[in-house]
This record gives structure tokens, sequence and C-alpha cells, in this order.
């Protein structure tokens, strides 16, 4: 006898046709998921890793005013000794430099330059730079355009003794200058930085853009750029490469006699001709003190 054949209603068709279709989505998407995390994760730890050196200085500036492509890490061209390639290649250099330059144990290349490893190392740093330059174009704008100190104080007090410093209500910097910060209001530089350009904010007041290390307020000792208003509380002044200020009589004090600004190498008028710099400050010295005898006398 043949048993009739058994039928199900159509809804349990639709309702395991659905399960089935709902399965494989699933699955499909347990598939997807690992990969998805995996790339995640790797973005986040590339964001979050302050010791990836492949992080070049320049990326941490802070406000979105744009860089100008001539400022922004190209390999200067030119090769020619002047004081505005010499600054192109300062600049470039420190750019090329990791973000997170110190090694494991807290050293730097820039502290071993003056024999202290372990050192703060603002100064350092743009003088390692500066040395970087010099080396590739043989030129001589250490002592005797650029100070050559471990310190900021030093820098400071070394652009006063030649007549090349400014308080920062009375100058515009222009690139190559350096910054001079009092940070905590101590009274004097504790901190050093070099413009890498002067923009305008858009309402017509001058900002600077600087590449610097070691910043004191920053939680992670780095290399990067700040935009700063010129006068910024915390800049102390201006150390001009370029424009003399016969005028400023304002403190030279030291600390040690190992503050004192020393002589150039520089011997004689002929040395400077041949070194193709622009002031002589000896010279400048001797005619500021010409000068206040000549008042004097009056």
């Amino acid at each position: 006898m043949r048993h009739p054949k058994k039928t199900y209603p159509k809804v349990f068709s639709i309702f395991f046709g659905l399960l089935a279709a709902a399965l494989i989505l699933f699955l499909g998407w347990l598939s997807f998921q690992p990969t998805q995390l995996e790339e995640l994760s790797r973005t986040e730890d590339t964001k979050s890793d302050p010791a990836d050196e492949s992080s070049s200085a320049f990326s941490g500036q802070e406000s979105d005013i744009e860089v100008s492509q001539s400022s922004a890490s190209l390999e200067p061209a030119s090769d020619d000794g002047s004081l505005d390639t010499f600054v192109d290649w300062v600049i470039w250099y420190a750019e090329q430099e990791p973000q997170f330059p110190a090694k494991e144990d807290g050293s730097t290349v820039y502290g071993e330059l003056f024999g202290d490893p372990y050192a703060q190392w603002c100064a350092e740093f743009l003088m390692y730079c500066l040395k970087k330059a010099e080396d590739r174009l043989g030129t001589s704008y250490i002592d005797s355009v650029y100070p050559w100190y471990p310190s900021a104080y030093s820098c400071g007090l070394w652009f006063k003794a030649y007549f090349h410093y400014f308080d920062p209500e009375t100058y515009i910097p222009a690139r190559g200058d350096m910054v001079l910060f009092d940070t905590y209001g101590i009274g004097y530089p504790d901190h050093i930085a070099m413009v890498v350009e002067v923009v305008d904010d858009g309402e017509g007041d001058p900002v600077i853009i600087t590449i610097e290390g070691n910043i004191l307020t920053d939680p992670v000792p780095q290399i990067r750029s700040r935009q700063l208003s010129c006068t910024d509380s915390a800049i102390f002044g201006y150390g001009s490469i370029r424009s003399a200020n016969y005028g400023y009589d304002g403190p030279i004090k030291y600390y040690s006699a190992a503050d004192a600004p020393q002589e150039s190498s520089a011997a004689s008028s002929e040395d400077w001709e041949s070194a193709d710099l622009w002031w002589n400050p000896e010279e400048e010295q001797e005619v500021s003190r010409r000068e206040k005898r000549e008042k004097g006398d009056s």
C-alpha cells in the first residue's frame, strides 16, 4: 500500500531558506572580522607608538596653518655656501631626524656631541644640525653667525654679547633665527628653537613656525614643529642671524666663566672675507664700544 507523500507548509520552506542565508552571512562576517581587527590594531599601534623612529620630526606640527612646500623636507638644491643655503641645510637636516631620537637608555647623539649623552638636548640638537650643514658645505658660520653652546642660556648670552639679541616685542624673526624661551618664568632662557618660516595668521599677525627638540612641556622628549605668535608669553627673545641690535642695553650676566662668549676662530678681516661671512661680531662689538665712549665724552 502506497503512503501519501508528506508535505510541509510553505512557511517552513521560507523559514529554512532564511536561516541558511543568515548562516552564510554570519560565516562570511566571521571570515572578514579578524582581518579587519588586525588592520585596525596595526593602525592604532602606528598612532600610539612614540618610539617609531620612522616618523619624521616635521610631522609634529600643532595647528592647521599651511606650511609652504619650500620648508617641508625638500632637500636643498644648492651647495653654494651662502648663508641662506646654509640655513636651508640646517633645517633640512633637522627635519630628517627621527621624531623620538632618545635611545632605550635615554641617551642621544646630540648629548654625545658635547660629551654628555644624557643631557637635556634642545640646544645640542640644533648644534648637531648646524655641524652637519657646516661639514657638508665647508662653511664657517658656527662661532661667527651661530653660537656653539650646549645650553639655551649660553646661546642667548652669545647673541647678547655680539648685539644680535632682540626682545620679542621689538622684532619679527626670519628663517634661520633662533628663538629663546623662558618656559617657567625663571628669568633666563631654558629652551631654544630655530625659525623655519614666518606666516600670516589670516588676521595680519605674524606666526612663527619652529623646529625644535626636547620641549620642556612635552610628556615624551621629541623633535617637532610648533606654531606660535611672535609675542608668545613663553618667548624670552630672539637671536638674529641677519640683523644687528646696537641699541640693546639689557643685562648681560654670567652664571659662570664657562658661559662667557668665546672669541671667533676668524683671526683677521681676510679670514672673514674668505669665509664668505656677512658680519664680523668682533668688529661690531668694537664699533659699539666706540659709540658708547663718544657718548660718554659728549
